[in-house]
């Protein structure tokens, strides 16, 4: 009997000891892997925006220029819209303007109906409604338009340029534009403006912080302008035509990432 109880203790044991080493096992996720101690700590960083922006005065303009004529057959008021057209292209020219620096926009006939009459009345005691009725519109006429985009090169001369379009036979003036022809150097002087507001307050956040900069891990940059300053213009007489160019602006957004150290 006293051995049997020896059996049944030693029996107990290796169980409870199976159980122990089994337990860990069981209790984590099937596939979880126990990762190891991290061997250092992560280093510290700072990531700061930095802005800049630059003005700058436009030195060139676009001016969408057009002829629109009217007559009661389409061929005339083509044969009109060409004449007047052509007209407007060599006073270009003889402005100062390139050839490659006028370009056809829009080309366009349309005709011109009179107006939709009004419907006769209808009896009241009819029980279903009637298909609404169109009354054919006679033809009155033909309209042609015919535009171009004209580039300016000489800013002051765009007063001028509209005033000699106008006396050529433009009766359109739809809209002008002003640009900068060398953005490229604005960009570059606005990332630099950027990068030391940036630097700026990295160093100021990182003094807060007991701290010193390090290397750069990371640098995104957004850029933005310079857009075309659109303005509308109406003109139909040979009045000079006050020009306002204003500034444009050039800017960049950087976001930088330093490590602490």
């Amino acid at each position: 009997m006293k051995q049997w109880y020896m059996r049944l203790a030693v029996s107990l044991s290796a169980l409870l000891l199976v159980s122990l080493v089994a337990w860990p096992a069981a209790s984590n996720p099937v596939g979880a892997q126990m990762q190891p101690p991290l061997t250092e700590t992560t280093p510290r960083t700072i990531t700061v925006s930095g802005m800049g922006e630059v003005d700058a005065r436009p030195d060139r303009a676009v001016v969408n220029l057009g002829v629109e004529t009217q007559a009661q057959s389409a061929s005339e008021a083509i044969a009109q819209n060409n004449e007047q057209m052509q007209a407007l292209i060599n006073a270009m020219t003889d402005a100062g303007i390139a050839d490659e620096n006028i370009q056809t926009q829009v080309v366009r006939l349309s005709p011109q109906y009179e107006d939709q009459p009004p419907l006769p009345p209808q009896p009241t005691e009819q029980v279903q409604p009637m298909q609404q009725q169109t009354v054919p519109r006679a033809i009155l006429g033909y309209v042609a338009v015919n535009t171009v985009q004209v580039r300016v090169e000489d800013l002051e001369s765009v007063g001028e340029i509209l005033d000699a379009a106008i006396e050529a036979g433009s009766n359109r003036i739809d809209g002008i534009s002003f640009e900068i022809s060398d953005s490229a150097q604005l960009l570059v002087e606005a990332r630099e403006a950027a990068w030391n507001n940036a630097l700026q307050k990295a160093e100021q956040l990182a003094a807060l912080a007991g701290a010193e900069l390090g290397e750069v891990l990371n640098i995104n940059a957004s850029d933005q302008g310079p857009f075309p300053v659109m303005q509308e213009t109406f003109a139909m007489d040979a009045a000079r035509v006050p020009i306002q160019p204003g500034m444009q602006s050039v800017s960049t957004n950087l976001q930088v990432t330093w490590r602490l150290q």
